[in-house]
């Protein structure tokens, strides 16, 4: 959801001392603040530092947020208007411990947060030992092999089992399985072994051992990546080429793989912060799982959706299933599975022609295996272009100072 301010000018009461932040906010500045509704038109005012602002809906949920809901937003852009995204709401009736927990935790990781393309890309130049693999500490190579052998293969995943396998151990649900595991008093050794999140770690603590110092990567190799959210279009992460092809000292490729292992980790645990939902009807979760081709790499993008909001009303229950990959040379595949009931729709997207004619060529056989489960089917499209619409988040760094 984006949310415009249309009157820049402070509308704190008469005589308050509180200054103005405007002059503050910068373009991925995060803000908390507080939606006031006014009782007889329904106008929208943000209720920032003390200072009240005039806001419109400039995109996303049209009834927009209740009066009194609390919104962690980030300054898109200042110019002409001053417009900001929501990153995560909550109510006042939430405790005041945890609202702040989660709004330090985004300061924290937001601006940190890249996508693990960059670190994928040279862990597979490090697996096919090309030039510099060989300079490398054991320990880190041996982090970095382990990091690698453990991604699920992507021809694999059409398994269901195998599928669920890869997103249990994918880093979402590290801390949730070590809190079961520690009530249980029992823990699968092989299922924390081999969660992402927790070899990245691994990886991330052998380069800083060994002297990685990640603050002195070149920034210019970053790659700009949009924020992970739980609502609004779910965009594909781009592969990206090795840069240790561009490095030839083993400091400066350490330091490169260690701020980019260090921005990976702060996307997963962003991406984890987005997914709770202060809504207990609707639960969303996003997860961003890198699978292995072959020699390459690339980040699918999952989200499951769960709104049991009419089940009161007789309206039942409603799933939605969204997926999103770079297929490399041949673009981007989206794809996105509504069930209500027995009801299910499918939609399935691509950038190439050639890939939105196959899929079409096949959606037949798709529709008579869906009938044949016993489902209804609502419909079955296949598209050329990615999904569209304005979430605010764009591609470019939160804050880009230059001297």
């Amino acid at each position: 959801m984006r949310i415009d301010l249309v009157d820049f000018r402070s509308t704190s009461p008469a005589g308050s001392s509180s200054p103005s932040l405007l002059p503050e906010w910068r373009v991925g500045a995060l803000l908390q603040v507080v939606a006031v509704r006014d009782a007889a038109s329904g106008q929208l005012w943000l209720n920032i530092g003390g200072q009240r602002h005039p806001a419109r809906l400039a995109s996303g949920n049209t009834a927009g947020p209740a009066n009194g809901e609390v919104l962690q937003v980030r300054v898109l852009r200042n110019s002409p208007v001053l417009a900001l995204e929501t990153l995560s709401t909550s109510t006042r009736m939430g405790t005041e411990a945890e609202a702040t927990v989660v709004a330090n935790a985004m300061r924290r990781f937001v601006p940190r947060q890249e996508s693990a393309a960059l670190m994928l890309a040279n862990l597979s130049w490090l697996a096919q030992g090309k030039n510099g693999a060989s300079e490398l500490p054991k320990a880190v190579m041996q982090a970095a092999t382990k990091l690698w052998q453990a991604l699920p293969d992507a021809d694999s995943l059409g398994d269901p089992e195998v599928l669920e396998n890869a997103i249990r151990r994918s880093g979402t649900f590290l801390e949730t399985n070590l809190a079961d595991a520690a009530r249980a008093g029992t823990a699968d050794p092989k299922l924390l072994a081999n969660d992402l999140k927790a070899l990245m770690l691994t990886l991330s603590r052998a380069l800083r051992e060994h002297g990685a110092r990640p603050a002195a990567a070149h920034s210019d190799t970053a790659m700009n990546a949009p924020v992970p959210t739980a609502r609004g279009p779910l965009t594909v992460l781009n592969a990206a080429p090795a840069t240790f092809s561009m490095l030839e000292a083993a400091d400066q490729q350490l330091n490169e793989l260690s701020r980019q292992t260090d921005g990976a980790l702060a996307r997963l645990t962003t991406a984890q912060i987005t997914s709770t939902s202060p809504d207990p009807a609707v639960q969303s979760m996003l997860v961003e799982l890198p699978v292995r081709h072959e020699d390459r790499a690339s980040m699918l993008r999952l989200r499951v959706e769960h709104d049991h909001s009419r089940k009161h009303s007789g309206g039942g229950d409603s799933w939605s299933v969204e997926a999103a990959i770079d297929l490399g040379q041949v673009g981007a595949l989206h794809a996105k599975v509504t069930l209500a009931g027995h009801r299910i729709g499918v939609q399935l997207r691509a950038e190439s022609p050639a890939i939105v004619e196959a899929l079409s060529a096949r959606a037949g056989e798709l529709e008579a295996i869906l009938r044949e489960s016993g489902l209804e089917i609502d419909r079955i499209v296949c598209l050329h272009g990615m999904p569209v619409g304005d979430t605010g988040a764009r591609p470019a760094r939160l804050l880009d100072v230059r001297a």
